[in-house]
């Protein structure tokens, strides 16, 4: 007998009148329109409006059916079965079955140049299997229950492409048709992609008859481009523009917090160490290997000061990967206050009461505030007499570089998308991610999540992801600072849905 999970159906709305065209000023550009290139969310944005998935995450995270109509445990707990809808066609008529969701993961961990990040989503896939043309078989590596969620975020492409097809065939067209909502126009980089409603869409038909999403890393720019009129809604608002805007009838402002933790990751790896050195720029051993430094650092960060200075009151203060409402969240962490005394006898009893100077890396593109962060965090450190440079890279350069290990302090922001706090424990710090950029390793740790991992019993699962969570902010692993809260603003008579997860999708905006 089927032990279902999640039985859901999706009702279809009628069909209401399609609008003209919309123009989404986004603060990111995507790196492909490949949707197995890169997991980052300005390509999963991007993708989710050619691209469907078997599972689709609402707005608050909840899991709704997709190209699934229900899935659960096929009594062995390795085993997820996925009913698949009927009747669904991809953007050149191929009908959509279930050798499409085969073929797609197996594509997503082979895609040539690709990081490896839409591969994590499957990677504790084992095997997969076909029952018959809608119905199929996952089989796990471990229990995993947060399968469905994961597999949300992969595109499902049809086999037609081949495993031969490129990014850049994605990136022209070539293979560029999905069964969303949107059908691919054209990609310029640095520019426009451009869409047009795709009227078979089996789900509620799109209300824009086309589409163009246009990279706006400027967010200067992006607001006076709503001010002008040349884009109809901006996501990413900047702090000093929301009073403004909030108070100017020609437009609305909507907003959610964010699953979102913004953190600094800590090099205790390399005894030498890639950016630090002695106040005279002569070589030192890494002085973040000891545990006092790190501690003096996380006590010297003012968090609510990062809130209200920089954030502008749009943040909330961190000390662990997930706001309270999600599974994980650990109520005794809370963040703690500076404490400059304790945090200069901890550099001192560490034997760097006269500092030491290190560079640390930030985006400047990417997140709200990336580089004022970077730069409010420097001054904090310079108080326990660390003298610190800051080097704010564009997105298209700082990843790779993050995951080559060629950073020892950077900022990083990671959006929590399974609603849990496994995802980013375990890609940040598990001993053998590849974006653990710190390389710290705890078997402790360890431990707890593959706990967690196989766990089906939620008490006891949420339990594991606490005690993992406390493991790493008691060796201050990672330095979390605050989540982000989502902004978005329209102009007069369109409403951006707010989303937990930071997303900017044309199916969200409707007229108020």
């Amino acid at each position: 007998m089927v032990a279902w999970f999640a039985i859901l159906l999706v009702v279809l709305l009628p069909a209401t009148a399609v609008a003209q065209q919309l123009v989404i000023g986004m603060s990111t550009e995507a790196t492909s329109i490949d949707p197995h290139f890169s997991d980052l969310g300005p390509n999963q944005a991007v993708r989710q409006h050619i691209f469907d998935s078997i599972v689709h995450i609402g707005s608050k995270n909840e899991v709704l059916p997709g190209l699934a109509v229900e899935w659960g445990r096929r009594g062995d707990p390795l085993i997820w079965e996925f009913k698949l809808r009927r009747g669904v066609k991809f953007h050149d008529g191929t009908p959509f079955t279930a050798h499409d969701v085969e073929f797609s993961i197996a594509r997503a961990p082979h895609v040539p140049g690709a990081p490896a990040t839409v591969s994590r989503r499957i990677s504790d896939v084992a095997s997969v299997q076909i029952i018959d043309d809608f119905t199929i078989q996952i089989r796990t590596k471990t229990p995993t229950p947060i399968l469905p969620n994961n597999i949300a975020y992969l595109a499902i492409v049809s086999r037609k492409v081949g495993l031969d097809a490129r990014p850049e065939d994605f990136n022209n067209g070539k293979h560029t048709y999905g069964t969303g909502p949107y059908k691919f126009v054209k990609h310029t980089p640095g520019d426009r992609t451009e869409l047009v409603a795709n009227p078979d869409y089996w789900g509620v038909q799109p209300h824009w008859k086309s589409v163009t999403i246009r990279p706006m890393t400027n967010a200067a720019a992006r607001t006076a481009a709503l001010l002008a009129g040349d884009v109809d809604t901006i996501n990413d608002v900047p702090p000093t523009d929301i009073s403004r805007l909030k108070s100017d009838p020609r437009f609305l402002v909507t907003q959610s917090v964010s699953n979102r933790i913004m953190f600094w990751t800590i090099d205790v790896f390399r005894d030498q160490a890639l950016h630090v050195t002695a106040l005279d720029g002569s070589p030192m051993p890494n002085p973040l290997k000891d545990l006092r430094v790190r501690k003096a650092m996380n006590l010297a960060i003012d968090r609510q000061a990062i809130v209200e200075r920089i954030m502008e009151g749009l943040a909330v203060s961190a000390n662990q990967i997930v706001p309270a409402g999600f599974t994980g969240h650990a109520p005794d962490l809370v963040p703690p206050k500076p404490d400059l005394d304790l945090a200069r006898r901890l550099m001192a009893e560490a034997g760097h009461q006269k500092g030491f100077q290190i560079t640390i890396h930030s985006t400047n593109n990417r997140y709200v505030n990336d580089a004022k962060t970077a730069q409010a965090v420097a001054q904090m450190l310079s108080r326990i007499g660390i003298k610190v440079n800051v080097a704010a890279l564009p997105v298209a350069l700082y990843f790779n570089s993050a995951r080559k290990h060629e950073f020892t302090f950077p900022q990083i922001g990671w959006g929590n998308l399974t609603g849990d706090a496994a995802q980013v424990l375990h890609e940040a710090l598990n001993s053998v991610s590849i974006n653990n950029y710190g390389r710290w390793a705890n078997a402790e740790f360890d431990r707890l999540m593959d706990l967690a991992a196989a766990e089906l019993d939620q008490a006891k699962r949420e339990e594991h992801l606490r005690q993992a969570t406390r493991v790493a902010i008691a060796d201050v692993a990672i330095i979390p600072t605050h989540w982000q809260v989502n902004v978005w603003a329209s102009k007069k008579g369109l409403r951006y849905e707010p989303r937990i997860d930071e997303m900017t999708f044309a199916m969200m905006v409707k007229p108020e």
